[in-house]
């Protein structure tokens, strides 16, 4: 079977890194996997693991969305690859990929990742009714992530065939102590300090400034923590401006982009998503994977994947409440330990890439049958 997988880019984000898991896990099975990125995408460390893997990448940059150059390319492109299946993820990418469907024949799978749009530099409005309509009149089916996503957007699909399959991440590889003594070290600049992770784009939606001012009243009890965000975004300098006046300087970092998040997990002693909307985060779902404990708020489909003994949850925009969970934690080694194991045991048995990679294969197959 060969498969196109269609993004808007291979910039780090949830999506992109399940086309990485995507990639591990199609190694073994009767699948040709091509990835089109409608970026331009160098150096991006997510375009690097899918070449790792032995998987093609082409790009399919353009200075708008409907750009007949482009169009035009993807169109010659699919009817020369002959695929089976195109299977799309995010606004852009879906919208071209039910068009070029339509154009070519080829079965689309359009792919739903959260229960909201973002206004950043496009119109949301415009491009969500686009999305929706494209999905609902394009696709031959849509893939949402978890059961919120999947009811956010229900209404706006018609009768389209809407198929829920969670995101599934692999379980990480334990980390040489000495390798992580060396990075807990190089972030904090003292090893035995306690660290709190967070992972994801510097955005509203994530709720980092929460988070800070959480993490400044936990340092009330617990003088010793650091905190450390890993990521990118628009919110950078707002945020390293509210770290300053928070007087975490030196007890908090920004850290960037960051290509070696396993190893932050592994290096970590607690994990902390303060988003405001979700729907199931593949931050999280590494974080259980990497056995950490996770304090999350209850957004999404994170209360249904964080069970009872992996992790604390928290109301959204309830930086006290954060800051509360935090405290238990950070005082209590014993249940940081037991909550990561369960934590791990979980994602192992529930949400193994294996398992998610045969429910989009048969996802695939049902959309081939005469």
């Amino acid at each position: 079977m060969r498969v196109l997988q269609m993004i808007s880019s291979l910039k780090i984000g949830g999506a992109q890194k399940l086309q990485e898991t995507l990639a591990g896990a199609t190694t073994a099975r009767p699948v040709e996997m091509v990835v089109a990125s409608l970026r331009d995408d160098a150096g991006s460390p997510i375009l690097a693991a899918l070449r790792a893997h032995g998987r093609r990448v082409e790009h399919f940059p353009a200075g708008k969305l409907f750009s007949p150059g482009r169009l035009q390319r993807l169109i010659k492109f699919v009817r020369a690859e002959k695929f089976d299946v195109i299977q799309s993820h995010l606004t852009y990418a879906n919208i071209l990929a039910a068009l070029v469907g339509r154009l070519t024949g080829v079965p689309v799978v359009g792919t739903l990742h959260n229960v909201k749009i973002e206004a950043k530099h496009y119109n949301p409005l415009r491009e969500g009714m686009l999305e929706t309509l494209a999905l609902r009149y394009g696709a031959r089916a849509v893939v949402a992530v978890g059961q919120g996503v999947a009811d956010a957007n229900r209404p706006n699909l018609g009768r389209q065939r809407l198929v829920i399959i969670p995101n599934a991440v692999p379980l990480s590889t334990p980390m040489p102590e000495a390798a992580r003594t060396e990075l807990r070290c190089a972030i904090t600049g003292d090893a035995a300090r306690p660290l709190v992770l967070s992972v994801g784009r510097l955005s509203v939606q994530k709720g980092f400034g929460d988070l800070l001012t959480a993490f400044a009243q936990t340092r009330i009890a617990h003088p010793s923590a650091f905190l450390a965000v890993a990521g990118s975004g628009e919110l950078r300098e707002a945020l390293n401006e509210q770290l300053t006046a928070l007087g975490l300087t030196g007890h908090a970092a920004l850290l960037g982009a960051r290509n070696d998040v396993p190893h932050l997990l592994a290096a970590a002693d607690v994990f902390v998503s303060s988003s405001w909307w979700e729907g199931l985060p593949v931050a999280v779902l590494e974080a259980l994977a990497a056995g950490l404990p996770v304090i999350a708020t209850r957004v999404g489909d994170v209360p249904l994947v964080m069970v009872e003994g992996t992790g604390l949850l928290t109301d959204a925009k309830a930086p006290d409440q954060l800051a509360r969970a935090l405290n238990t934690l950070l005082s209590d080694a014993p249940q940081r330990h037991a909550l990561g194991q369960r934590a791990r045991q979980h994602m192992q048995d529930h949400y193994s890439p294996e398992a998610w990679l045969e429910q989009h294969l048969q996802l695939y197959q049902s959309l081939l049958a005469p």
